[in-house]
Formats: C-alpha cells, sequence, structure tokens
C-alpha cells in the first residue's frame, strides 16, 4: 500500500506540473491580432516588369487591414488589386482580388491565403484557393524599402522591392 501511495503522490506531482506547462505554453501562444500589423501601413512603390507598381496599406481597424494596389506600364494602368488581411479564429486570413482596367475581376472569387508565419516585421501565407500563389509574403527590410515575395502556383519565385512613398 505504501508504494502505491507514492505511485499515486508521483503521478499528482507530474500531472500538475504537465498541466503547469501546458498552462504557460498557452498563455505563450497569443491569438494573432491585426494590431500586429501595423508596420505593413503606409505606401510604396517600385519597378516590376517594365512598369511601376504602387502600393498603399491602410492602417489596421475592425480587425482588418487593407491595400490597394496599382500596377501601370507604358502610361496605362494594367490591373488594380485590393488586398484585405482579417482575423479568423485566432488567426490571420489573407483575400485578394485583381481587377483589369475596366474593373472587371479576373478570377471569379478572390484569392485565399492562410497564415503560415508571422514575425516582428515580416508575415508569410500560404495559397489556399484554386490557382492561388502557393505563398506570399511581406517584410519590412528597412523603414524605407519593402519586400513582397511570392511563389506562383506553377512553382517560379518572385521578388519585388518597394521603396516608401513620403508624402
Amino acid at each position: 500500500m505504501n508504494s502505491l501511495n507514492k505511485l499515486l503522490g508521483h503521478v499528482a506531482v507530474l500531472l500538475l506540473f504537465v498541466c503547469h506547462f501546458e498552462g504557460v505554453a498557452q498563455e505563450e501562444k497569443k491569438p494573432m491580432t491585426i494590431d500586429q500589423l501595423a508596420w505593413l501601413t503606409g505606401s510604396w512603390q517600385g519597378p516590376l516588369d517594365g512598369g511601376i507598381l504602387e502600393e498603399t496599406w491602410l492602417s489596421p481597424k475592425s480587425e482588418t487591414i487593407s491595400a490597394l494596389v496599382r500596377y501601370t506600364k507604358k502610361g496605362k494602368t494594367e490591373f488594380v488589386e485590393i488586398i484585405k488581411i482579417q482575423q479568423a479564429a485566432g488567426t490571420l486570413e489573407l483575400r485578394l482580388q485583381l481587377f483589369d482596367p475596366p474593373m472587371q475581376p479576373r478570377w471569379e472569387k478572390p484569392h485565399v491565403f492562410e497564415l503560415l508565419r508571422m514575425e516582428s516585421q515580416k508575415i508569410t501565407f500560404r495559397g489556399v484557393s484554386e490557382g492561388s500563389h502557393r505563398t506570399l509574403s511581406y517584410e519590412l527590410v528597412a523603414p524605407d524599402h519593402f519586400v513582397i515575395r511570392f511563389q506562383t502556383h506553377e512553382g517560379s519565385e518572385v521578388e519585388i522591392h518597394l521603396s516608401q512613398v513620403r508624402q
């Protein structure tokens, strides 16, 4: 009986230990919030395939952060893109849609991405909808240097460097 009491005592201590550290791990794993993406805010532009890509991110508000993107080439707007990142089930989801010059959507439905990882000033998403890029990331590498990276659904790697636009 004495050894049974010792065994039960050890099991109780082990359970308390496990429960304590499980609680600590859950405290450290706080849900992602849109406010953590405030570093995206601002206007950026840079060269892309003989044209200019402009991207303006609005401040986080009401559990979303949004961007308007315009690509111009040879004096004409080639496309406009709307991006929305929103909180969803304790994580972040990105949706984007491209529009041709007459404002016709390029795809029937927006492309959807789920959060893959987030660092202090870099966020990476994984495409989950048909036809979307495999991955898409945004990184602020310096206060005036913004980088967009994506891997197309065919597997090509693209990196776009943008500079901050001062108003």
